[in-house]
């Protein structure tokens, strides 16, 4: 059965869709090295973007689209590859201290990791309900009703059958593999995050920033990485509340955080990459621009969404350009 997908007026801005992406990727990058890390399970490229510079302070890597139900970030990916190709992101907004900031990195840019889960979700969730953008998340099964990932599941949702939904939603991969959830620390079942992790293996990137939506802006202090990582966070979160007070926006406080940290009861793919490239991860949560909840108002335009992914970035960036991720992988892993 093929499930017709709503699609919303999105602006120009707003590159989210799955063949506008690659037709961007394919027809518009001058100035980056395009890579393909991998293939999705159902055979479309996991592209990876590479701007390289002479002497670069830092390398790291942005991921958007982990999750196919959360467009913003891939927008915000394809927003910073613009920016990067043309001095200006799609809105045609300047970004003079992250541009300047990104002149002294090794930037790498994956901007759609799941773009199965990317293609079976509408372009845009803004101004529409949650429960909506819930349905597209999970899936719904054969009867109608949710696919159990977190809501209505007792305990972790890895995988489910595809061939008993009517469709799988965005949190999954083609295959019906929870996309950043893992079995075990040792690989990922989804083939599109183990194929980025081999990409990533032997490059020398820093720290990875990956983008993800709800209703709210914050950001999680990844709680299977050890004690060297847990100021950088701290010091993300402190440099990230004056950039967005700046802005006059709102920023959550620092989700997760404690001494130690309480790590949850399964795997991300930041244990995965953290342990096998040897780096730090970084989540960011940005906002999908709902309505029908109060907590998540006032409703921010689609320009601020985006601005807000690009503010997150500039911060992630200016830590890595100052050393702070060098720092810490060293104390955690050894080496020079």
């Amino acid at each position: 059965m093929k499930i017709p997908i709503p699609q919303i007026k999105a602006p120009e801005f707003w590159l989210a869709n799955v063949d506008a992406v690659e037709r961007y990727l394919t027809t518009q990058v001058v100035r980056g090295r395009m890579h393909i890390a991998g293939y999705s399970t159902h055979v479309r490229p996991v592209r990876v973007l590479e701007y390289a510079v002479p002497h670069a302070a830092s390398t790291l890597l942005v991921i958007g689209g982990t999750h196919g139900h959360e467009p913003g970030t891939v927008a915000a990916a394809m927003n910073l590859i613009h920016l990067l190709e043309t001095g200006r992101d799609l809105a045609g907004k300047e970004h003079p201290t992250l541009l300047a900031l990104i002149q002294k990195t090794h930037l790498y840019i994956c901007p759609m990791l799941n773009p199965d889960g990317r293609a079976i979700c509408p372009d845009t969730f803004y101004a529409q309900g949650l429960d909506t953008c819930t349905i597209y998340a999970s899936g719904l099964q054969l009867d109608g009703s949710l696919v159990p990932y977190d809501a209505d599941s007792s305990e972790p949702c890895y995988y489910f059958d595809p061939e008993k939904c009517l469709f799988i939603g965005g949190q999954f991969n083609g295959a019906g593999w929870a996309i950043n959830r893992r079995l075990s620390p040792d690989h990922s079942e989804a083939v599109e995050v183990q194929s980025l992790l081999e990409f990533v293996k032997g490059r020398g990137i820093e720290a990875i920033l990956d983008l993800h939506a709800c209703g709210y802006n914050f950001a999680f202090q990844a709680r299977t990485h050890p004690a060297p990582y847990w100021p950088i966070m701290r010091e993300w979160q402190r440099r990230a509340e004056k950039l967005f007070a700046s802005k006059g926006r709102p920023l959550g406080k620092l989700h997760g955080d404690g001494d130690p940290p309480v790590a949850p009861e399964f795997h991300f793919n930041s244990t995965l990459f953290h342990r096998h490239a040897k780096l730090m991860w970084m989540a960011f949560e940005g906002r999908q621009g709902f309505l029908g909840r109060m907590s998540f108002m006032p409703l921010p335009t689609e320009w601020e969404i985006i601005d807000d992914y690009l503010s997150a970035i500039t911060v992630f960036v200016e830590l890595g350009s100052e050393g702070y991720y060098a720092r810490a992988n060293r104390q955690t892993f050894g080496g020079g």
